[in-house]
């Protein structure tokens, strides 16, 4: 890949106006280009400035990056500025190299400016890599420009790339923004030569966001531009027997007409979608295998549930489940539907602060075990709260369907709770109730305006449950 002039990997979807316009974004971008006389009266962060750029007097030495990039620096400064840093030098008082593998020069450099200076460059290329510099040495001053500036200077040609950096630096909340961005412009961002510079695994992400609406064409474009790029970039032969290997493990296939594809994406809806989960932390919740006290409905949850994308909060992890309630909205079950990943959607507020576990599918129509994957956007406001897959097996009229982690619920604000099912035939409810009371709480429930060809409603449909627990317990 090729660098631009600063030393920052060059990005093909930014051109020169897309960086012009960047430009009014960059925070604190001054020039060190000029000579100043250092026996001038200057203020301390002036003296710290060309001690740094002239590097005069450094007592230690960072070597950046997997260039190996030699930087000088002074441990006072550091000292004062960063515990981090602080603690690094006090533990090695000894010693004057420290090998920074992990944040390439540029990077560390920017990061070292806003120590010294209280300033830094900011761009589209380098603000991830700084923002995980600031997280590593704990510079929240420096963390929140960074993500003030992500946030500012995120678009259409932008996205990809951002997507790229945060997830390999391992920013998930921030990557939860950039699929929401992409999700709402699929049509334009899809046409951005960034689509191009995805690894596999983001491509697949976001070819199957939930609730994506563009034209399968277009995902096939899509993944020819990839296919084409990669081929060319990695120069690799793969014979046809192994792609044909490939290909009967998959039950969805992006294929050209003249020639199957040398990548075979492995796809939310390519890969085997009730494997074992990995996860070791992963525990079925206690609510397994025992009778619904409110409607005798026997339920069973699933063993294996596997989040493809991510569950967005920062409340800890409660896979030891606590003993939540549940409300149920539909007093009847009454037809049968196919899961074909329709769209099924409900609007829900309550009068009390809580904090939401699950909800409830229905289960299979013959009463047996069934599999279902179920994809889940939930959001505020239009606001993505959740962008999450769930895997479940079970038999029984309603099935349980747990987010690794809850989400919070402010009292009397609208959420909508958007799903799709992919699985065997199962019941519908009906007689649906607009308000429902759960000792003294209340909920309701109404139809989403903006979502189309619901399946479901306040009357009938899917959803027929929500397990919480209220945040004062």
């Amino acid at each position: 890949m090729t660098t631009s002039s600063g030393g920052c990997p060059a990005y093909p979807g930014l051109d020169d106006s897309a960086h012009l316009e960047k430009a009014s974004h960059n925070s604190e971008n001054s020039d060190d280009s000029g000579v100043v006389d250092y026996k001038d009266p200057k203020s301390v962060l002036e003296q710290n400035r060309i001690m740094l750029t002239g590097q005069m007097s450094c007592d230690i030495l960072f070597i950046c990056g997997e260039k190996k990039e030699r930087i000088g620096a002074h441990k006072y400064v550091l000292m004062t500025r960063s515990v981090v840093l602080k603690q690094m030098i006090i533990g090695a008082e000894d010693k004057k190299e420290f090998v920074v593998a992990d944040i390439p020069g540029d990077y560390f450099w920017e990061m070292l400016r806003h120590i010294y200076c209280e300033e830094q460059r900011l761009e589209v290329q380098s603000v991830v890599g700084i923002l995980y510099a600031a997280d590593q040495y704990d510079l929240p001053v420096l963390k929140k420009s960074c993500l003030d500036y992500l946030h500012a200077c995120l678009d259409i040609n932008n996205a990809c790339y951002l997507l790229n950096e945060t997830n390999h630096y391992g920013y998930p909340e921030e990557e939860k923004t950039i699929l929401t961005f992409i999700r709402k412009n699929a049509e334009d961002v899809f046409q951005t030569v960034g689509m191009n510079l995805l690894s596999k695994n983001l491509l697949n992400m976001v070819l199957t966001l939930p609730g994506l609406d563009v034209e399968e064409s277009l995902k096939q474009e899509v993944v020819d531009r990839w296919t084409k790029y990669h081929n060319s970039e990695a120069k690799e032969e793969i014979n046809e027997e192994t792609v044909l290997d490939s290909i009967q493990d998959c039950d969805y296939v992006y294929r050209d007409d003249a020639a199957s594809h040398r990548y075979i994406l492995n796809s939310l809806t390519t890969q085997k979608l009730f494997g074992e989960r990995e996860d070791p932390l992963a525990m079925p919740a206690p609510e397994a295998q025992r009778t619904d006290e409110v409607d005798k409905m026997s339920t069973m949850s699933s063993l294996k549930s596997r989040s493809s994308v991510y569950t967005y909060s920062k409340i800890h992890c409660c896979n030891m489940w606590p003993d939540f309630e549940q409300v149920t909205r539909f007093l009847e079950v009454y037809k049968s539907d196919t899961n074909k990943n329709q769209v099924d959607a409900i609007t829900f507020s309550v009068d009390h602060d809580l904090y939401f576990y699950g909800f409830g599918i229905y289960g299979p129509k013959n009463g047996g075990e069934g599999k279902f994957g179920i994809d889940i956007v939930f959001y505020r406001k239009r606001k993505d709260i959740v962008l999450e897959t769930i895997n479940i097996k079970g038999a029984g009229v309603i099935l349980p369907v747990m987010f690794e982690r809850p989400i919070k619920i402010d009292k009397n604000v609208p959420y909508t709770l958007e799903i799709y099912i992919r699985g065997p035939e199962s019941h519908l409810g009906t007689s649906g109730q607009t308000t429902v009371h759960n000792g003294t709480m209340l909920f309701t429930f109404s139809n989403p305006p903006k979502v189309k060809q619901n399946r479901s409603s306040v009357r009938s449909g899917q959803i027929p449950r929500i397990y919480f627990m209220p945040r004062n317990k």
